[in-house]
């Protein structure tokens, strides 16, 4: 089951932000889904969370939205 995070309408960088403080709260296993509608977000996003170790998947919904999901499978890299 994924956390939702509804960043629909916020512009770059706050769906980032929100994520990384969200994602450090979690249990290795755990998943969140960032629901965006800025298409810069589906490649930054992406981009961090796997920098980080993170399991990444992006899914388009038929109204120009974007569904991330990020799961913890790994330690944060510092």
């Amino acid at each position: 089951m994924s956390i939702i995070i509804d960043c629909i309408g916020e512009p770059c960088p706050l769906p980032l932000i929100k994520a990384e403080k969200k994602i450090r709260k979690l249990e290795f296993g755990q998943e969140i889904c960032l629901l965006v509608d800025h298409n810069c977000a589906i490649y930054g996003i992406p981009e961090w969370a796997r920098k980080k170790g993170y399991q990444v998947k992006v899914k388009e919904t038929p109204y120009l939205e974007w569904e991330i999901y990020i799961r913890k499978k790994a330690k944060e890299k510092n």
